[in-house]
């Protein structure tokens, strides 16, 4: 488990990680509120007024995928993974002051967007609401 884009722990360590995920809060440097929604093959990404500079990252995952093995080690069993990443692009920088982003979506059942300063620290997230076809915008 990475938190914050700095620190690595084992997942399963719930006193490193609730401690990692503890010291992430207190050094917030910058955030931005983040909004996002899909509509068909687009998505509209809104993003709040703040402080710092990050990369504007949109992220495609599937919350469960189950795959049979066929071969190697694990031959005969079968996997079930957890919100597994299918595709992310960068779609643009945000530099502090309020933006509306338009992308084409990428790959996956759900999507979020991330704000990824240069140090890797995520200063912003939210995932992505779709929007119903024929919904009134």
């Amino acid at each position: 488990m990475v938190i914050d884009g700095k620190v690595e722990v084992v997942g399963s360590n719930r006193v490193a990680a609730s401690s990692a995920i503890d010291q992430a809060t207190r050094n917030v440097e910058s955030s931005a509120a983040v909004n996002a929604k899909r509509e068909g093959g687009r998505v509209s990404v809104t993003i709040g007024a703040g402080n710092g500079r990050a990369r504007v990252v949109l992220v495609g995952y599937d919350t469960r995928r189950v795959t049979p093995v066929g071969r190697g080690e694990n031959a005969g069993r079968t996997l079930t993974e957890s919100n597994i990443v299918r595709e992310f692009t960068s779609i643009g920088q945000w530099t502090g002051a309020a933006q509306t982003l338009n992308a084409t979506s990428v790959a996956g059942e759900h999507l979020a967007v991330l704000l990824e300063a240069s140090d890797g620290a995520i200063v912003g997230a939210a995932r992505v609401e779709d929007v119903p076809e024929g919904a009134a915008r």
